[in-house]
């Protein structure tokens, strides 16, 4: 089953969650406001993840919560003890959704296209 990882009032995991509920996709689905995003799920992510995106995928560097960040936070390097704590402390900063399968990392944010080819 597949695993998305979102907060419900964000319009993009919306659409997402519409698509995978059209094209009648079983899921489950995680508020990242309200689990707790251990060092090895998000290290599992990074791991995990599956071309076209890299570990610096996960950071929305468009979204609100990156832009609350202090200078100083938007210049760390993006490694992987970096990103895993950044997500940590903001768990809004990642992109959304992210759509794992196991430990697989299928796809992050919505793109219709990505969706028809990465989720049967």
């Amino acid at each position: 089953m597949f695993c998305v990882y979102g907060i419900k009032n964000c319009n993009t995991v919306k659409k997402s969650l519409e698509w995978l509920n059209s094209n009648k996709i079983e899921f489950e689905f995680f508020d990242v406001k309200k689990i707790d995003l251990t060092t090895n799920l998000i290290n599992d992510w990074i791991n995990n993840i599956s071309s076209p995106y890299t570990s610096e995928n996960l950071i929305n560097k468009t979204g609100m919560t990156w832009r609350k960040l202090s200078g100083d936070e938007k210049k760390i390097p993006f490694s992987k003890e970096n990103i895993i704590n950044l997500i940590q402390k903001y768990p809004t900063v990642m992109k959304r959704p992210l759509i794992t399968d196991e430990k697989k990392v299928l796809v992050i944010g919505f793109d219709e296209n990505i969706y028809e080819e990465n989720i049967k």
